[in-house]
């Protein structure tokens, strides 16, 4: 048996299906190497068996950065192949991109943005107490 773990984001949605009795959560992670114009994506079809793939379905979605540690495979379909792996564990990292675009929106743009009212009086304040404020003028900045 040979385990890898593959850092990388999701391809796609991940989708759970019917396998048997038991159900499978496929989903596809492109883990890149290289960089520049040498960077390469190599691309690993995982399957999720069980409850632990229904429930992880949900966060399961494109663009997310996850790592997964599985057992290792590859198979040749139409003189193709394909590397696989059978998911041991999966661990979810950061947020989507489309996550991180909706945070940014809800936010708004940094400089629209207002300071709390505490601040905002305290700044007021501040040419008040600095006009009897002690200087010294020895500091080198």
């Amino acid at each position: 048996m040979i385990n890898v773990t593959v850092a990388g984001r999701l391809g796609k949605d991940a989708e759970t299906r019917q396998a048997g009795n038991s159900s499978v959560t496929g989903f596809s992670v492109a883990g890149d190497t290289g960089f520049g114009d040498r960077k390469q994506s190599h691309w690993f079809n995982c399957s999720l068996w069980g409850k632990r793939g229904e429930a992880m379905q949900q966060y399961l979605n494109k663009g997310q950065e996850v790592v997964v540690i599985g057992e290792y495979s590859e198979r040749e379909y139409n003189g193709k192949q394909y590397k696989e792996l059978n998911v041991l564990d999966v661990k979810l990292m950061g947020g989507s991109q489309s996550q991180g675009q909706q945070n940014n929106q809800q936010q708004g743009n940094p400089q629209q943005r207002q300071a709390p009212q505490q601040f905002n009086n305290q700044m007021s304040q501040t040419p008040q107490t600095m006009a009897n404020a002690v200087v010294d003028q020895n500091i080198p900045f």
